[in-house]
């Protein structure tokens, strides 16, 4: 009996396609990894600290991983691109919060805002990628996404133990609320 693939080399992301996303998710990535490192020295929370500092580690993976990808995909390798001008601004409002008690802020921009959203966008990629020519693609994503879940639920613990008053929470509301416009 001859073997016959099924599979289909159609896909919802041609290679061109697949190569722009991971320009933008490099950019997230690395945007995100530069500017939690920043934050080390301006927060006073030990836990947050110590928890930002492992985060900053792995989004780097993530970066190197996504630009040494984009040579497999003939493109130019370890490029970073913006997706818009909007996701600049974006990203530039998260980065901003910089003051000594701004701990509240920085940690909703990111694990109520900036992750889930990256998350979202990795998970959209891996159901959508083609499974013949994609693979190492879906590895990398599905690696990231697994690290993203459990930076959001570590995250979002550390908010729910720095959440000591109606002002955190309100503060960290109204961030949430201004950041999901810009977004």
């Amino acid at each position: 009996m001859a073997f016959h693939d099924r599979r289909t080399l159609d896909g919802y992301y041609s290679v061109r396609q697949s190569a722009r996303y991971i320009m933008n998710y490099r950019y997230a990535e690395e945007r995100m990894m530069r500017m939690m490192g920043g934050w080390i020295a301006l927060t006073p929370e030990l836990p947050v600290k110590l928890e930002i500092a492992h985060q900053v580690y792995e989004d780097a993976l993530h970066a190197d991983a996504l630009g040494k990808r984009l040579a497999e995909l003939r493109s130019q390798g370890q490029v970073s691109r913006p997706p818009n001008e909007a996701f600049v601004a974006f990203m530039n409002a998260i980065e901003d919060k910089e003051e000594w008690g701004e701990t509240i802020e920085r940690l909703t921009g990111i694990y109520r805002i900036l992750k889930p959203h990256l998350l979202a966008h990795y998970s959209a990629h891996i159901a959508a990628a083609n499974p013949v020519y994609e693979p190492p693609t879906l590895r990398i994503l599905t690696r990231m996404a697994e690290d993203e879940k459990r930076h959001i639920e570590r995250g979002s613990a550390l908010l729910q133990d720095l959440s000591t008053s109606a002002e955190t929470d309100r503060r960290a509301a109204a961030w949430q609320a201004h950041l999901g416009e810009l977004l």
